[in-house]
């Protein structure tokens, strides 16, 4: 008699698919360009050593849907970005919601996030809701400048990052030089360029960079929006020798910008995303001198717990910058936030004078878990 044929089960893998599965988890990051524009030759590029180094953008993207092309338009980058703010909510608030809070309230941490209808009153950078108005607001100058491209065809539009060694800092219990990062970005494009910018100060973790140190690194670094006329980037990269950078070897780095209302819609809620993604660095090619940064494959619990805690002790405005023009900008951003927040509903806590100590105390609640890891300083004004 012949024996009834066995069908397979589609939940259950053979042999030969669950080690292609195993490859292909064990398969480095592919490096992701964050598309500005399509590909063209840079006209910009001079013989100057620096513009010749390959280099990478110091750039992140996220995992929602449509990242492989651009925005819809204005009000579709909005919706992505608001989006994105909610889920990082979530995300935040998991890093922190399962500790121990013996002398704190699990209420003031979800007040810095802007969790339901509580809020803090010095308007943090992690107040999710505030950083989803904040990046509308940033939105709508960008359809302004849109505008602008479309009355002067020869309006040059570029996008830069500025990245640097020395506003790198140990994770475990190091200072967030935000003040000093956004004064030297602004000197170096006033200085060195006709462009007018608005930017935006973001802090990233590098997961597994220095290779044999205890703690990691974060990275403070700009994301700047630029127009004004053409050729300017040259000039800029040749006065770039105040910042060194060990991994990105090119420690500014500039696209042009292509001239579409998904394009400029994206690069606004780009600058002004939750800081959640983080980067990591291929160590062979870094001992190439090679590009060797890559989107991380995961960022950690604690990772985001630290980010959490970076964002509230800076204030949202204090992590917006501009030159030229980009001060007019920067201030009408900065005023619809504040009259934003003056007509919020619900409950606002006074924070902002007591949120340092929040988080020693937070630590000291969790230090069994949290042992290795000290407050983290964040100078986000001149004098501190």
């Amino acid at each position: 008699m012949a024996k009834p044929k066995k069908f397979k089960d589609p939940k259950k893998k053979t042999r030969k698919e669950a080690l292609k599965s195993k490859k292909k988890r064990d398969k480095p990051c592919i490096r992701i360009n964050f598309p500005i524009s399509p590909e063209q030759p840079d006209s910009s590029c001079t013989s100057v050593s620096s513009c010749n180094t390959v280099s990478e953008s110091f750039s992140v993207l996220t995992n929602f849907e449509n990242q492989t092309d651009y925005d819809e338009d204005f009000e579709h980058s909005k919706d992505l970005h608001r989006k994105i703010c909610q889920e990082h909510q979530k995300t935040w608030y998991a890093s922190i919601k399962k500790r121990k809070f013996i002398t704190t309230d699990l209420k003031d941490y979800a007040a810095l996030l802007g969790k339901g209808e509580l809020c803090a009153d010095h308007m943090p950078a992690s107040d999710l809701k505030l950083r989803n108005k904040m990046g509308g607001f940033l939105i709508d100058e960008m359809a302004h400048l849109f505008e602008l491209g479309d009355a002067d065809p020869d309006l040059d539009f570029q996008w830069i990052s500025i990245v640097a060694d020395k506003y790198m800092f140990n994770e475990r219990g190091g200072t967030a030089e935000i003040y000093k990062c956004k004064q030297a970005a602004q000197a170096v494009l006033r200085n060195h360029t006709e462009l007018h910018c608005i930017g935006v100060i973001e802090t990233q973790p590098i997961i597994n960079y220095p290779e044999n140190q205890e703690g990691k690194m974060f990275s403070v670094h700009a994301h700047v929006f630029c127009w004004g006329p053409t050729k300017q980037t040259a000039k800029l990269k040749r006065h770039a020798k105040r910042f060194k950078s060990s991994i990105t070897k090119l420690p500014i780095h500039s696209s042009r910008v292509y001239h579409a209302e998904g394009s400029f819609g994206r690069l606004g809620r780009y600058m002004v995303k939750p800081p959640y993604e983080g980067k990591e660095v291929d160590h062979t090619k870094l001992g190439l001198g090679e590009a060797c940064l890559r989107t991380a494959r995961r960022v950690e619990k604690f990772h985001h717990l630290r980010l959490f805690e970076l964002n509230a002790k800076a204030p949202m405005e204090s992590l917006i910058f501009g030159v030229r023009e980009g001060v007019d900008v920067r201030k009408r951003i900065v005023k619809r936030m504040k009259d934003w927040q003056k007509t919020r509903k619900g409950e606002e806590v006074k924070l902002g004078h007591r949120v340092d100590d929040l988080f020693e105390d937070f630590l000291k609640d969790n230090s069994k878990r949290l042992k290795n890891y000290k407050p983290l300083k964040v100078k986000f004004r001149k004098d501190q």
